[in-house]
């Protein structure tokens, strides 16, 4: 054997052992951070906004249930899919998602959330591009929703809400299954 190869034999491992110990070197005594999980359930920034005017008031509700999420009541992040939905008296209480015309296939008229049996308007037409990309449809990104109320405008205790998309043409809607969450 050469020496030549010989001594590219051992001038491999002891280069990859330097570089090795030159980069755990590199790292020692920098304060590590966590990036934030883009998925975890931090409640969005609030406004103090009233909720805009309840569309589905005075309209007929047509069978069947909307395609929508509930990503937030307040503090508690997907109550549909982690239940018990459990958010503090002393904070706003955030309701938001998306929600779009089942039949239509298309972002509806708008949506509206009752709570406790009061009829809530939201803002709507937030862009949901996680919406658009699931139904492979770029038409459906203006479906997002967010309606706001006041800390210590629910009692603490149970309730319920429900999410009503109003159709595209606006003559009707239809309401999700009840969501129960506790103000504590």
């Amino acid at each position: 054997m050469s020496s030549r190869i010989r001594h590219r034999r051992l001038a491999l491992p002891a280069a990859a052992l330097l570089a090795a110990a030159a980069l755990s070197a590199c790292q020692e005594g920098k304060p590590r951070h966590t990036p934030p999980d883009p998925m975890a359930g931090a409640s969005p920034p609030v406004e103090d906004t009233p909720p805009p005017k309840a569309l589905s008031e005075g309209l007929p509700k047509r069978a069947g249930t909307p395609i929508f999420t509930l990503d937030h009541v307040g503090a508690a992040f997907d109550p549909l899919g982690k239940p018990p939905a459990v958010t503090p008296r002393d904070r706003p209480v955030v309701f938001d998602g998306f929600g779009l015309d089942d039949l239509a296939k298309a972002p509806g008229r708008g949506v509206d959330v009752t709570v406790d049996g009061k009829v809530y308007g939201t803002a709507y037409g937030a862009t949901r591009r996680d919406v658009a990309v699931h139904f492979k449809d770029q038409n459906l990104a203006p479906v997002g929703f967010r309606m706001v109320l006041p800390s210590g405008s629910l009692a603490v205790g149970p309730h319920s809400a429900t999410v009503r998309v109003i159709a595209a043409d606006g003559r009707s809607y239809e309401e999700s299954p009840t969501i129960r969450f506790s103000v504590k």
